[in-house]
């Protein structure tokens, strides 16, 4: 009896160190590790969005120019003396300026700033029977030069010569000063329209004040 109670402490003893040693032997997950597959974080790649297209440059710097409007105005006449100003008798004279065509070179030295050199064609004859013949170089600013529409302003100084058939002994050369205020629209780099107001005074012929309406198209390149 005792025998076998021996034995049968000898085989308890024997399994409980089996089962020990099938445990240990079973690796175990580290200290902050998943027992599971973590999922693969998302790529930072993907989270970026393509950068937007570069803004395409409306600026006219560095580029040469050719405008090109047509327009008429209001003119008011103030002579210096007793001249016939278009009206008889009067002193001061008002009247619709004749049409005009107006070639305008340009040339952009900065974003915001270009040279102009305006040629007036006169369209209709004066009330003198003749038609002006008109320069007027300055300097043209866009405020947005680089945005769609854009509004400018002029300063140019005026030389007009007008042949005087009236024998009114008038000189036919006159000068003054302009200034237009307008805004264009740039369809593309190289081509935009525009809409302008202007005002001119004259004041070696006669003192003149026009004010004038035009609107035409810009061509660059």
């Amino acid at each position: 009896m005792r025998r076998l109670v021996a034995l049968g402490s000898i085989l308890a003893v024997s399994l409980t160190c089996s089962l020990e040693a099938a445990g240990a032997d079973t690796p175990s997950p580290g200290p902050g590790k998943a027992a599971d597959n973590p999922s693969p974080e998302p790529s930072k790649a993907a989270d970026k969005t393509p950068p937007p297209p570069p803004k395409p440059k409306l600026d006219h710097r560095f580029q040469i120019g050719l405008g090109l409007r047509a327009g008429t105005g209001y003119r008011v006449i103030m002579p210096y003396h007793e001249e016939d100003c278009g009206e008889k008798d009067k002193s001061v004279c008002g009247s619709r300026q004749p049409a005009w065509l107006e070639l305008s070179p340009s040339f952009g030295i900065t974003r915001a700033l270009e040279l102009l050199f305006d040629i007036r064609f006169s369209l209709e004859e004066d009330f003198t029977a003749s038609r002006a013949l008109f320069f007027s170089p300055g300097i043209k600013y866009y405020a947005g030069a680089e945005d769609l529409f854009k509004f400018y302003v002029t300063g140019q100084i005026v030389f007009e010569t007008q042949e005087q058939r009236d024998g009114s002994g008038l000189d036919d050369f006159d000068v003054g000063v302009r200034s237009a205020l307008g805004v264009q629209f740039d369809i593309l780099r190289y081509v935009g329209l525009f809409a302008q107001g202007g005002i001119v005074v004259g004041f070696k012929r006669w003192l003149t004040f026009v004010v004038d309406f035009a609107g035409g198209v810009q061509v660059r390149y």
